[in-house]
């Protein structure tokens, strides 16, 4: 049986498509396994977390501050100033629980006591 150039054309063109399709379906649907499907409270906890531990730190490095006494309160801010946190491009630490907002004022304590730093911060 002999096929005509045009008719393999056209089935080469359908064979085409039909794999396109495929394809597309295929691609879209595993696209969605990749997509950012994260909690938003998860990631507000390790942004806290992540600021107390740059706190216990600045701490360790500044035991001159609990001479006089035991508890010292510092900001978000002063962190950033101190090169221990980092921050997006306009020097802010967003808040993942709403965009608009700021972290850098929030309040933290840090405590001194038998020879270990505790951290307690606002939020």
């Amino acid at each position: 049986m002999k096929i005509s150039k045009n008719k393999t054309i056209i089935i080469l063109i359908a064979i085409l498509l039909v794999f396109s399709i495929g394809y597309f379906i295929i691609v879209n649907k595993i696209s969605y396994a990749f997509s950012d499907n994260y909690d938003l409270n998860n990631l507000y906890e390790n942004t806290i977390e992540t600021i107390k531990k740059c706190a216990t730190v600045y701490g360790e490095n500044n035991l001159y501050l609990f001479e006089d006494e035991k508890i010292i309160y510092i900001k978000v801010q002063d962190l950033i100033d101190n090169n221990l946190l980092a921050t997006n491009e306009d020097g802010v630490v967003t808040n993942p629980l709403n965009e608009n907002t700021s972290l850098n004022s929030n309040v933290i304590k840090i405590k001194y006591e038998d020879k270990k730093i505790s951290v307690e911060i606002d939020s």
